[in-house]
């Protein structure tokens, strides 16, 4: 190897190492957040009943093709992200009046099983000494032991709070129908009620851990959106786009893609959830990238509508700058006490109001009618996490704003969407550095 290949290999290693900052091999909030998460959640219940929980198996995954992710609802309250665990929550016989309070709270995961973690690599037994330490669980017992411990607390109450119902957009029916079936089984006399919605009321509102883990996401999915602008020219495949994204917020630390991602140029730029990313791009055209990375588990959620050749064309610039005004509306009206749902004088009614009222299509119509989705939605560690539309946002809730007009006639798709957090006085631009105006864009395209 020759003496400047030598110093330009080392170059490359130092420039990588100081302009990217090492990721854990998983960040998450400290024990204790989850631990008060369980007591509030069997306070919230009212302590008449146990609470038990699931979390994913090997097999409740595609695992041979994908890194093992956990439950949502089962790892917001334990931080556990190994497969075949369960929890169970006891609480403290209660009197009217008195704050009810956990009295046992048991992890139960796998015993050892030598030839497996020859495969799959060392885990957590629980007979390991250091379990409840690792886990912020005061009892750690094997998988075997829960249905004489479920039974045993059952003597006193005869309700158990479970998942009766799945997460949408989870996949995870079967799963959840199958926990609900082996309760039954397990504890036949005892009365089920859905734990869920208890989860979801905590899950709507951020913790601080949880708001430091989201800005990791958007920090890395900002990151891969200034190197797609720089990507995006014609002749290159929308795949090539995808991976250069993905590679810009997996070497930042996310674990995986918040979702399917989304590059959809010409035609497709108006197919809201088009993901196969097979066409090549063309002159003259618009792509929609929406693609963002899933860091500690906490998904980020940002897209961007570029022109191909870098340059918007009088009637793409109308239609965009059209969205942006309807985004900075909604934006800044977006704080506490106002609703992101479509009802009357919502943020959903105040970006359909300024796209109906700005702008016609070829036929002379106001553009509304193209404007067919929702504002916005939350995130965390769902990428359209849990969360009433028919509540007013409060303060610590992480929503998108994302209006878009998609003209299938004309070929032309615009979205723009950004995370926002909901503060005491109003809202916090949470991907506020990657660039949306027309001028930004264009020059940073151009490589200036």
């Amino acid at each position: 190897m020759s003496r400047l290949r030598l110093l330009y290999l080392l170059s490359l290693v130092l420039w990588l190492t100081a302009s990217v900052s090492p990721a854990s091999a998983w960040e998450r909030e400290p024990l204790s957040v989850f631990h008060e998460r369980r007591v509030r959640l069997a306070r919230e219940t009212g302590g008449d009943g146990v609470i038990v929980l699931f979390g994913y198996r090997e097999a409740d995954l595609a695992a041979s093709v994908t890194t093992f992710h956990q439950n949502e609802n089962f790892y917001y309250l334990t931080g556990w992200n190994e497969p075949e665990a369960m929890m169970l929550l006891v609480p403290k016989a209660s009197k009217p009046g008195v704050t009810v309070e956990v009295e046992k709270e048991i992890l139960f995961i796998p015993a050892h099983d030598s030839r497996e973690e020859k495969w799959t690599g060392p885990k957590l037994g629980p007979d390991d000494a250091d379990a409840g330490a690792r886990t912020g669980f005061s009892t750690v017992k094997a998988t075997s032991l829960f249905q004489s411990e479920l039974l045993e607390a059952l003597k006193a109450f005869g309700k158990i709070y479970t998942e009766l119902t799945p997460q949408p957009e989870s996949g995870e029916d079967y799963f959840q129908a199958e926990v609900v079936s082996n309760l039954r089984k397990m504890a036949p006399l005892a009365s089920l009620a859905d734990v869920r919605p208890h989860v979801e009321r905590q899950r709507a509102l951020k913790s601080p851990g949880e708001i430091a883990l989201l800005r990791k996401a958007i920090d890395a999915s900002i990151e891969s959106h200034l190197a797609a602008m720089k990507t995006v020219r014609p002749g290159v495949w929308e795949y090539e786009v995808a991976a250069r994204m993905e590679f810009e917020f997996r070497r930042r630390g996310c674990e995986w893609p918040a979702y399917p991602p989304i590059v959809g140029s010409g035609f497709f730029s108006t197919v809201l959830h088009y993901d196969a990313d097979d066409q090549q791009m063309k002159d003259g055209d618009v792509v929609v990238m929406d693609v963002a990375g899933s860091y500690g588990g906490y998904a980020a959620d940002i897209t961007r509508t570029l022109p191909v050749n870098g340059h918007f064309t009088p009637r793409q610039r109308e239609i965009y700058e059209i969205v942006l005004g309807a985004q900075n509306a909604a934006m800044a009206a977006a704080k506490p006490g106002m609703y992101l749902g479509r009802s009357k004088n919502s943020l959903h009614d105040i970006a359909f109001t300024y796209i109906n009222t700005h702008g016609k299509d070829l036929h002379g119509n106001p553009l509304g009618q193209y404007f067919i989705h929702g504002l916005g939605h939350s995130i965390g560690l769902n990428v359209h996490d849990p969360m009433s539309y028919n509540l007013p946002l409060e303060p610590s809730m992480a929503v998108t704003m994302e209006p878009g007009i998609y003209i299938p006639q004309e070929k032309i798709g615009v979205r723009i969407e950004d995370d926002i957090l909901i503060t005491n006085d109003g809202n916090e631009h949470l991907s506020r550095r990657l660039p949306r105006t027309v001028e930004e864009i264009e020059k940073l395209m151009a490589g200036q």
